[in-house]
């Protein structure tokens, strides 16, 4: 049961620089989605691009005053004015407008604060496991600079279309900020009218939500508000909020699907692997070709959990109805509603079984993933190499599972677009405060 209710709360904004011209140089993807090749990109891109800031262990894992390096950069740029804090507390409508199967489309969310809520106050709710070393990362990054750069991202209900009719009535305006990242328009209006606010929190006010992404921002923050005197004595301190965009899940959120490759040292190894899933499970041939980029139809009305398998000049289908008998204990170990999610079914039920049948151990194989097709289909064609296709799990399934107090397994969701880092920024320790 939910305690109390969620409020969104205005905030001192931090932006770049108008006088900079164009934002779009200066945005990056959240720091967990950034790999090494697209760090360097945007490196390139801009002297003042936001991945400065917040990535400090890819810039140089070695370095151990990387931190305090980062806090004395975000210091200068303040000082330089190459960042400005505005001096009206605001809230803002965030919209992602991007094309998907050749369909435009546009997301709208509300960017704001709220209070830090437990996760026992039901208000909040994680929908999978985080790990510690992010953890780690996140904290010494807020300990250094007392900012926040980028915003967890929360899913929330409008059956009536309230929500999102209330965010539409600022977007006739023309957008103050605008920044395109990684072929997603983002277009941001602010607001200080309180009015607007109070109708926001009239809708929130028998809301609870989900954390899509910013699992560990969203703890991080949690570890340091503990962290600062202040925020005990003052509950309106900025360490009591989270930054976060608010969305809601029926129309205004989309979910990939997170492949699997694994990669056998040995390609024997693989091959005892393929010959345990045809002799457990049944098995039906696919020709790729007809398949690539339809994987939806392959996928549809398969009266059970459908996998595709691919290895080399092998594409099958399996369907996995949980009354197997190798797998019908681990099946039914598992909770009611994760029965129903497909990375449960395969890294609790079938992989376990599969490899043990095998003779495979944890140290015999490494395990990678990709959002896309085609790349899962290409890495299957080397020796040794097996790819796991799934389907994207439905929004209101992730929801089911929080609300009833479980977490996904580790990669289940990959929400898109992501929003971008350094679009609005906030303090949460004063520069003074920090140094002090």
């Amino acid at each position: 049961m939910a305690k109390g209710q969620l409020l969104s709360r205005p905030f001192l904004p931090i932006i770049y620089n108008p006088d900079l011209g164009d934002l779009s140089p200066l945005l990056a993807p959240p720091y967990d989605a950034i790999g090494e090749e697209q760090c360097a990109q945007l490196l390139s891109r801009h002297p003042y691009n936001i991945v400065r800031l917040i990535l400090p262990p890819s810039l140089n894992p070695d370095d151990p005053l990387r931190y305090q390096k980062v806090a004395s950069l975000w210091e200068q740029w303040l000082k330089e004015r190459v960042l400005i804090e505005l001096d009206e507390p605001s809230v803002f409508v965030l919209a992602q407008r991007f094309t998907l199967n050749g369909r435009q489309r546009e997301h709208l969310m509300l960017l704001t604060t709220i209070p830090l809520c437990d996760f026992d106050s039901g208000l909040v709710r994680p929908h999978e496991h985080t790990m510690p070393k992010p953890k780690s990362d996140r904290l010494n990054l807020i300990r250094s600079t007392g900012a926040e750069f980028s915003q967890v991202h929360g899913l929330l209900s409008d059956e009536k279309g309230e929500w999102r009719q209330l965010l539409q009535t600022v977007t006739s305006e023309p957008a103050w900020l605008r920044g395109e990242l990684d072929g997603t328009e983002n277009l941001v209006w602010r607001i200080t009218d309180q009015a607007f606010n109070d109708e926001v929190n009239r809708l929130l006010a028998s809301q609870w939500l989900v954390i899509a992404d910013g699992h560990h921002r969203y703890e991080t923050a949690l570890a340091f508000r503990e962290e600062v005197p202040e925020a005990k004595l003052n509950p309106d301190h900025p360490a009591n909020f989270v930054g976060i965009v608010l969305a809601d899940y029926q129309n205004n959120a989309l979910v990939f699907p997170t492949h699997r490759l694994l990669h056998f040292h040995d390609r024997e190894d693989a091959e005892r692997v393929l010959q345990e899933i045809r002799r457990r499970f049944r098995v039906e041939a696919i020709d790729w070709g007809e398949v690539e980029g339809q994987l939806f139809r392959v996928f549809a009305n398969p009266g059970g959990t459908p996998f595709l398998i691919v290895a080399q000049e092998r594409v099958w289908l399996i369907t996995v109805r949980g009354n197997e008998g190798s797998i019908l204990q681990p099946m039914e170990q598992l909770p009611p509603p994760l029965r129903r999610v497909d990375t449960a079914v395969l890294h609790q039920a079938i992989l376990p079984v599969v490899f043990a049948s095998a003779g495979i151990k944890p140290e015999d194989l490494t395990v990678d993933y990709t959002h896309d097709a085609q790349s899962a289909y290409r890495f299957a064609q080397m020796d040794g190499n097996i790819a796991i296709l799934l389907r994207p799990i439905s929004l209101e399934l992730v929801r089911e599972v929080a609300a009833q107090g479980y977490r996904l397994p580790p990669k289940t969701t990959y929400f898109v677009p992501k929003v971008p880092s350094g679009l609005v920024m906030r303090k949460i320790l004063s520069l003074e405060r920090k140094s002090g």
